[in-house]
């Protein structure tokens, strides 16, 4: 199956991409290849790749330099999943998406935004 992997070259990414090549077609996605903040670069990306899975292991996750660039981690964190879901659906492919206790680890006594 072909498999694009978008934050390979972080450490879940690379972890994955070493996993699923032993058994898929793996299509790495890293920085070097498209700024995944970029609604059109990474549609047009994931379209010319037409995977059947997208992996998402792309994430902001310096949380003191996103309370710094905030709109940048929203960016990552947010509006990166619902580009490679919306990918995901025009294509019919899986969509793979990681979370992190990290930033939800249930011990607040106020809603996580």
């Amino acid at each position: 199956m072909r498999v694009l992997v978008a934050g390979a070259a972080g450490q879940l990414g690379q972890a994955m991409v070493a996993r699923l090549a032993r058994d898929h077609e793996v299509i790495p996605c890293t920085r070097a290849e498209v700024d995944l903040t970029v609604q059109a670069a990474t549609l047009d990306f994931v379209r010319r790749a037409r995977p059947r899975a997208i992996v998402n292991c792309a994430s902001y996750n310096d949380v003191d330099a996103a309370e710094r660039n905030q709109q940048h981690a929203f960016a990552t964190n947010a509006f990166v999943p619902r580009t490679l879901a919306r990918a995901a659906e025009e294509l019919d492919a899986t969509l793979i998406h990681y979370s992190t206790d990290f930033v939800f680890s249930g011990t607040s006594d106020r809603p996580y935004t």
